[in-house]
């Protein structure tokens, strides 16, 4: 009789305790503040330079066999090799070639998930494939304002042969705009917007399909997280080179033709830069068929794939080291 008395009394206010507790439990677990997109320019920066120095030697095979596309006058890479040396494939042009490389993947990758927003009304794992593929490629038009003074100065070193201007990229740049003015700076910038749209648009759009297919097996074989990631990834780069490769040679040998011809106009942003490239996507396939348009592609899918690859595995690796998310992959 006392306890069921004591119950009585003692249980409506256990019950009440419990439930405040309860309420203070759900309070602490509020959804934690979205990140200023801001924040996520650090992780970015972080992946962005990494990559760009591990993929370098790579570029500066690329660079060689696509900017000889259609030429006469092309150097080998065997006699880059006997001018140079070893530290010609890791040294000519490098400084441009990170700043440039770094600063056009934090660029696209900062601004993707901002277009799915804006023009899809999305976040980019909510996104459709063609949602991803315009948001990507439109993402691209920052990074092309920005970039393109960098890349000419890259591509003008990596194949300055006599050593004119001793890999010092700020000299090439100064000589540029001194004899061609501002659209020195911007000559080929038709071919790399191309180049840019067309894997960046790819890439995002088909990404996580990629991720679909290699992780579940990796995954029952017990192979770790970041393994995924890197094959996906390097997958994704990999076949987005094939829309991207025409405009990137052509835009090689327009910035030769430029560099080599101090007579030759240079067109920078406008009309008649378009029309120049396709003048000289003509005389490509005039002069060695289509597959000049594909120039140097094996040494390009190895870049755009291995770029791709590991800006999957190191995007994330420093987010988590940094403690600021990023959901653009």
């Amino acid at each position: 009789m006392v306890l069921d008395v004591a119950r009585t009394i003692l249980l409506p206010k256990q019950l009440k305790a419990d439930a405040s507790q309860s309420q203070g439990v759900v309070a602490c677990a509020a959804p934690a503040k979205p990140v200023n997109p801001v924040m996520t320019l650090l992780p970015l920066t972080g992946a962005a330079i990494a990559t760009a120095t591990l993929m370098y030697p790579v570029d500066v095979l690329r660079a060689l066999k696509m900017s000889s596309a259609g030429s006469k006058d092309a150097i080998s890479i065997g006699e880059y090799y006997k001018k140079f040396g070893w530290r010609g494939f890791v040294s000519k042009g490098v400084v441009p070639e990170i700043a440039k490389s770094s600063l056009m993947r934090v660029s696209k990758f900062f601004f993707f998930p901002i277009m799915c927003d804006k023009l899809h009304g999305v976040k980019p794992k909510e996104a459709t494939v063609l949602q991803k593929a315009t948001a990507g490629a439109l993402a691209t038009v920052p990074e092309i304002v920005l970039i393109s003074p960098l890349e000419v100065a890259k591509l003008g070193i990596q194949l300055d042969t006599e050593n004119r201007f001793k890999n010092n990229s700020m000299k090439f740049i100064t000589e540029t705009y001194k004899t061609k003015g501002f659209g020195g700076l911007y000559v080929g910038w038709a071919g790399m917007q191309w180049r840019q749209s067309f894997w960046t648009g790819t890439y995002f759009a088909t990404l996580n399909s990629w991720k679909g297919v290699v992780e579940p097996p990796l995954v029952e074989l017990g192979a770790p997280q970041a393994v995924a990631q890197l094959i996906a990834g390097f997958l994704a780069g990999f076949f987005a080179t094939f829309p991207n490769a025409p405009g990137d040679v052509v835009r090689s040998v327009v910035q030769k033709k430029g560099f080599t011809d101090p007579s030759r106009p240079a067109y920078g942003i406008s009309p008649a830069g378009v029309m120049e490239h396709i003048t000289v996507a003509r005389e490509i396939v005039q002069t060695s068929g289509i597959r000049g348009l594909y120039s140097g592609l094996g040494f390009k899918a190895m870049h755009l794939g291995g770029s791709g690859a590991l800006m999957a595995v190191f995007i994330p690796f420093f987010a988590k080291v940094m403690g600021i998310p990023y959901g653009g992959v």
